[in-house]
């Protein structure tokens, strides 16, 4: 479409709307004006109301005056537009719809926060309107701002990060739902399911709370994990110190780092200690594969700067052979698992080769490894296959896939790592030089290509 001026553009859009002669690239225009611009919006409410005044008025005065009756002037033509009636009806649902779109998006400047990133299901329910499913990729485009008493779902396989106005961020796992109010006139609750957050520094006299239904928990600015569930709410904080005040008799308890408390409606409140490993880890192969590891030594078509590596091996699993290395289990934990962690890995796979891979976690009350967690990213065999390279993974994007326990828990600290793929070459598979985690505001130095 050529570039026009704000208002020559919409004079166009709005007039070819109205002669029912919108090409289709005006149409996907108007539909993202209609979602992005405020002004257009009001805009657009005022041409309908008056396109549909003067059908109307048009409508009145045929029937009030006969042709034979009305003194004739000669005027410039007017193409006809579509039956009277049927515009009319057209153009009063539209006007509905656009003031139901602006009734929904509210005003932007009581929004709470924004919804910036979310996968799988999500919706938000907004007063007694229908449920709005969000796409990841809208959010690319551009953020959605949240109201006042916003209710978020996420479904099986969900999840959904949401940032508060003071850049507080509050990461919404699977098959949870949290309602958003601003600091000042509710804060925070987690009605059902999980969440993790990291929160801004907050003025001592005006915290930021968090409801669940079994306590309160208010926050000056730290990192931690809330549980809520029908029996029991939990609280687990990962950095600094939250105060827990329980709902039934207003007892309350201080939870610091590394410390989980599970709050019913009347046992005693008591904290416990977990343990908490490193937030940093890496491994190399530069001796030769370490013990309990799978996979196979690769001393040669290795990094310019690199002494040795680990190579893929065929591992028969579910009646396939597949190609897998995998660390051992350890108990104490590989890494700790923050929002903003980082995985790097330098690998390279030979075509047409690939591999997901997994992380294997216990939660703060089970030592076992209970969970699964899996990404996926085609990008890591499409690009650049038989070469060697050097990828920064956000542990954010890493999704649940297994859950032993079938109930939400509190807790993610990996004890294994593996990868997984395939190869129609199982001599080929895939090899790694190097996997190490550090925090996303730490220095991580990229091995050299």
């Amino acid at each position: 479409m050529k570039a026009f001026t704000q208002p020559e553009e919409w004079s166009i859009l709005l007039n070819a709307m109205a002669e029912d002669a919108l090409s289709g690239e005006q149409e996907l225009r108007l539909m993202e004006l209609l979602k992005a611009d405020a002004e257009f919006r009001t805009e657009y409410v005022r041409f309908c109301q008056l396109l549909t005044q003067l059908h109307w008025q048009s409508d009145v005065e045929s029937e009030d005056f006969s042709s034979a009756e009305r003194e004739v002037s000669l005027v410039q033509e007017v193409r006809p537009l579509r039956r009277w009636w049927t515009v009319s009806l057209a153009l009063v649902l539209l006007l509905a719809v656009s003031i139901g779109w602006f009734t929904w998006k509210g005003p932007v400047e009581e929004a709470p926060g924004k919804l910036v990133r979310v996968s799988g299901r999500v919706e938000i329910l907004r007063n007694k309107q229908a449920p709005l499913w969000i796409s990841p990729d809208e959010l690319i485009r551009q953020p959605q701002p949240l109201q006042p008493g916003d209710r978020l779902q996420t479904g099986r396989g969900g999840a959904a990060t949401v940032q508060l106005l003071d850049q507080t961020r509050i990461q919404i796992r699977q098959e949870s739902e949290v309602i958003v109010h601003p600091p000042s006139t509710g804060g925070i609750r987690v009605t059902s399911g999980s969440i993790s957050a990291k929160v801004a520094p907050q003025s001592p006299r005006n915290p930021l709370t968090f409801f669940l239904p079994h306590a309160e928990v208010q926050v000056l600015g730290t990192e931690f994990e809330l549980l809520s569930l029908p029996e029991q709410s939990a609280v687990a904080v990962l950095e600094g110190k939250v105060q827990v005040t329980r709902n039934t008799d207003g007892s309350k308890k201080l939870v610091s780092t590394g410390q989980f408390l599970p709050v019913t409606e009347s046992e005693p409140l008591s904290v416990v200690d977990w343990p908490r490993p490193a937030d940093e880890w890496s491994v190399d192969f530069e001796r030769g594969v370490p013990v309990g590891w799978q996979g196979r030594q690769l001393d040669h078509s290795l990094p310019n700067d690199s002494r040795g590596g680990i190579k893929s091996v065929s591992v028969h699993e579910n009646l396939q052979v597949i190609q897998k290395i995998q660390s051992p289990l350890d108990p104490s934990g590989l890494f700790f698992w923050h929002e903003d962690s980082l995985l790097h890995l330098r690998f390279k796979v030979q075509p047409p080769g690939w591999f997901h891979i997994y992380l294997r976690a216990r939660t703060y009350e089970d030592p076992r490894p209970a969970l699964t967690y899996c990404y996926v990213d085609l990008n890591l065999w499409q690009t650049q296959p038989g070469e060697w390279r050097t990828v920064s993974i956000p542990l954010s994007e890493f999704r649940a896939q297994t859950n032993r326990q079938n109930k939400p828990t509190l807790g993610r600290i990996p004890l294994q790592i593996f990868f997984r793929g395939e190869s129609e070459n199982n001599d080929n598979g895939f090899m790694i030089d190097r996997i190490w985690v550090t925090r996303g505001d730490s220095p991580s130095p990229v091995p050299s290509q």
